[in-house]
């Protein structure tokens, strides 16, 4: 499972936000996309973006693809396609539960738990999670205690995101990136000889 992790958007543009989305999404290829935020950003971006895909339609999909197959050209369909494409793909981006709750997923055999606040978690919550990843932090963070990791991209407005992924061996590997794609650190987070390597 490859997670990508989006802070909340603050007083950043949305565009950054639609970016950021774009890259994990498309560049990636995430298997999911967490907005760490808790305003409601994400949904109202992804639903503009779906009717920017779709059209100002109240058409079904099965009623958009009878229109384009009877009436438009081999580009038109092509173009209806893309846009299908585009908008499940947009499913794959997700926000969190509202607080107390908290997103639980897995890398290979590891838990990863995602938050806004850190602070709502308990002792079991922590004890339980190899990697706690939270969104509000003042900057992107990586920190380990024991075994575990905390790690937050920090607000958007700071310009990254994160993802998690498992390397061949399995080993869970954090990366940081610029809302732009461009990578600003990777480290494989198991065992005492983890490197920090910078791009």
């Amino acid at each position: 499972m490859r997670i990508g992790f989006i802070g909340p958007l603050n007083d950043a543009d949305v565009q950054v936000l639609r970016d950021a989305a774009e890259f994990l999404l498309g560049d990636v290829e995430v298997d999911q996309a967490i907005y760490l935020g808790e305003d409601g950003a994400a949904d109202a971006m992804a639903d503009a973006w779906v009717r920017e895909l779709e059209g100002e339609t109240e058409d079904d999909f099965l009623a958009r693809a009878a229109r384009v197959a009877r009436d438009g050209t081999a580009d038109d369909i092509l173009a209806f396609l893309a846009a299908d494409y585009q908008v499940q793909r947009l499913g794959r981006l997700r926000t969190l539960p509202p607080a107390p709750a908290r997103a639980v997923e897995m890398v290979e055999d590891r838990i990863v738990l995602a938050v806004h606040d850190k602070a709502i978690l308990d002792e079991e919550d922590i004890a339980n999670a190899s990697v706690i990843v939270y969104g509000q932090g003042p900057k992107l963070l990586l920190k380990r205690f024991g075994p575990r990791y905390f790690l937050t991209p920090g607000p958007l407005s700071g310009g990254t995101i994160v993802l998690l992924d498992a390397d061949e061996e399995g080993k869970i590997v954090a990366a940081a990136y610029e809302t732009t794609g461009a990578p600003v650190w990777q480290e494989v987070l198991q065992g005492k000889k983890s490197k920090v390597s910078v791009s």
